[in-house]
């Protein structure tokens, strides 16, 4: 027994308590508590000096001391929830450059390895294997899938899958300055873990997108996520990706692919989505193609777009590049201007010959080259689409958006 123990028993056994139940004195008593709170607040200081005079009252106080504490700690441990802030977890990212994704779309299921290129911008390896055979993957800066079905390889000469920005900083930081971003918190009743949803919206070049990507509020890293295309989470998602494990690096073996040697291989057209079509249709937008190539009014449009990049000119980008119109500038700055950062675009090396055509319901399409410096010294390579135009006889062009995914120069 110790020394606690033998105290509060030597304090106890002379008050010799009489525990036989008594209805008459619990009546009693009860109604004498009662008169003594109607007299409480007249009385209180009072009142508190008589009840302390008695050594049995002094040990009922204390006791309920220390059940209200211990109610107290009880309550805290089962309401609280570890401390979650959107930049803890954008600083828990900068450490795994790489990623493994369960990804559910409503037919089909795939595997999905990715890695982030050096800088941690964007994924620069890709491979996706679907439960129906199929394989796509990222290579040399293209992207290649393979119909089991037809035993051919589409490809297209740029890097149309895996994600950019990387499901890392920029693109939480991004989602989180969507004009209705907002955070849910809730709890997991699989796991009973506590999670942050940051859900947001965004038009770009793939049209009208919507995320909900939850994080573990404990280990700041998200453990899945939802994309619909449209802007208000509507509806079935595109894909549902309900486990995403991050990890610091991956092999090069994970992303070797093995198809039939007989396959035959396909281009992809060049096209931009359906619903991009209006807003590229302002006649007020763009510049004038009059007396000019395509090619020529393709590297002048890319070099006034760039030029309004590295000037932070939001006003000038959002008349070259209508898609991001409905953009604040807060939110252009974060994702476009970069300003300070390590990938900001600093400067414009060169623009190269259009590569690849195709055909929109406003006219023709193209896309060219155009490689440009970052503030850390890195050299990149956009690929950009160029919408022609012929508004009331006028020829005209606009800036769509990158085709693919930039990728770093050697």
């Amino acid at each position: 027994m110790s020394d606690l123990e033998k105290q509060f028993e030597n304090f106890v056994r002379p008050l010799k308590l009489d525990d036989t139940p008594d209805i008459e004195h619990r009546d009693k008593l009860e109604q004498n508590l009662l008169r003594e709170l109607e007299k409480q607040h007249l009385q209180q200081r009072n009142l508190w000096r008589i009840i302390m005079k008695s050594q049995i009252t002094k040990f009922a106080a204390a006791a309920v001391i220390i059940l209200a504490v211990l109610l107290s700690v009880l309550i805290l441990e089962r309401t609280s929830s570890p401390v979650w802030a959107i930049e803890q977890s954008i600083e828990a990212l900068k450490d795994f450059r790489a990623i493994h994704i369960i990804l559910i779309s409503p037919d089909s299921t795939s595997e999905l390895w990715l890695r982030s290129d050096e800088s941690g911008i964007q994924s620069t390896d890709m491979i996706a294997r679907v439960n129906n055979g199929a394989v796509v993957w990222v290579k040399d800066g293209s992207t290649y899938y393979y119909d089991p079905k037809q035993n051919t390889v589409y490809f297209e000469p740029a890097v149309t899958q895996g994600t950019s920005p990387w499901l890392g900083p920029l693109l939480i930081e991004r989602l989180s300055k969507t004009p209705n971003a907002k955070i849910i918190y809730s709890k997991d009743p699989v796991t009973d873990r506590n999670l942050a949803t940051l859900m947001g919206s965004i038009n770009d070049v793939q049209g009208n997108q919507s995320f909900a990507i939850e994080f573990d509020v404990e280990t700041k890293l998200p453990v899945s996520i939802k994309q619909w295309h449209n802007l208000d989470f509507s509806g079935t998602p595109n894909f549902y990706a309900p486990k995403i494990t991050y990890y610091k690096q991956l092999e090069d073996s994970i992303f070797d692919v093995q198809i039939p040697a007989n396959a035959v291989y396909v281009e992809k057209p060049l096209t931009i989505p359906e619903e991009n079509l209006g807003l590229l249709n302002d006649p007020d937008d763009g510049i004038s193609t009059e007396g000019l190539t395509q090619q020529q009014a393709c590297e002048k449009i890319l070099r006034d777009t760039f030029t309004a990049v590295i000037e932070c000119d939001a006003a000038s980008l959002k008349k070259l590049s209508p898609l991001v119109k409905g953009w604040t500038d807060e939110l252009i700055s974060s994702i476009v201007f970069r300003p300070g950062q390590n990938d900001q675009i600093v400067e414009i090396a060169s623009i190269g010959q259009i590569f690849k055509m195709g055909q929109t319901k406003l006219g023709p399409i193209a896309a060219a080259p155009i490689v440009f410096k970052r503030r850390n010294g890195t050299m990149y390579e956009e690929k950009m689409i160029v919408q022609f135009r012929q508004i009331e006889g006028k020829p005209s062009c606009v800036i769509h958006g990158p085709y693919g995914h930039s990728r770093e120069i050697k």
